[in-house]
């Protein structure tokens, strides 16, 4: 967070500033809050959540020259939209209403059911798994390396992603841009192979476990 410079185009975060500088139009410093510390027992939505509200100080240049003298103050959560949306009117709390929270991975994973008709055209009706990922969530980044691993071998092709509009799903402008689906076609194993190879890539049962808690719902989806 403070110190975190923020261009409104992707040539800047390259090595080549002296091209970059003629592409960025928009650069956000933030000067406040100092980067806190990892949160323990807190999922990510319900650290999400927690700081959608908080406060978070700026200072906003256009075409490299600062917009105000003084540091706009914001929230989090409207900073999330003008980055993701471009709006910099967000910003400002006296000019726009409270932005929304988007729907994050966890809400997404519940409507996958959604997905089934879409999946099997891109995976051409070949045993498929599905899941959600999330590129800001580490959790879900490694669930997605441990399931490839165990599947990588019966794979027809690399794993197919999909943004939340081209898997159609509703209200999907509203989804956060980090989160897309992966499926995992398959090829020569039947649905309950594939749900195996799952389950031998996520659970581990305790060691006192007397009964199987495994839900693939949890995870995902077979299509």
């Amino acid at each position: 967070m403070e110190g975190d410079v923020l261009y409104d185009h992707i040539s800047a975060y390259n090595s080549d500033w002296s091209a970059a500088i003629n592409d960025v139009v928009h650069t956000i410093q933030v000067r406040s809050p100092a980067r806190a510390g990892s949160t323990v027992d807190q999922s990510a939505r319900e650290v999400f959540a927690r700081n959608w509200d908080s406060e978070v100080k700026i200072e906003l240049f256009t075409h490299m020259k600062k917009v105000s003298p003084v540091q706009i103050t914001t929230t989090q959560g409207r900073l999330y939209i003008a980055l993701w949306k471009g709006s910099l009117n967000t910003l400002y709390p006296d000019q726009t209403s409270k932005p929304s929270m988007p729907i994050l991975a966890q809400q997404v994973s519940k409507n996958l059911e959604q997905l089934t008709a879409v999946a099997s055209t891109f995976a051409e009706s070949h045993p498929t798994f599905a899941m959600v990922r999330d590129l800001s969530n580490s959790v879900l980044r490694d669930k997605f390396q441990k399931i490839l691993t165990a599947i990588r071998p019966h794979m027809m092709t690399d794993p197919i992603t999909l943004t939340p509009t081209a898997a159609k799903f509703q209200d999907a402008e509203t989804i956060a841009p980090t989160v897309e689906v992966a499926l995992f076609p398959t090829v020569g194993i039947d649905l309950e192979h594939l749900e195996n190879l799952v389950k031998k890539a996520v659970y581990l049962p305790g060691k006192d476990a007397k009964k199987d808690m495994f839900r693939l719902s949890a995870h995902g989806v077979l299509v």
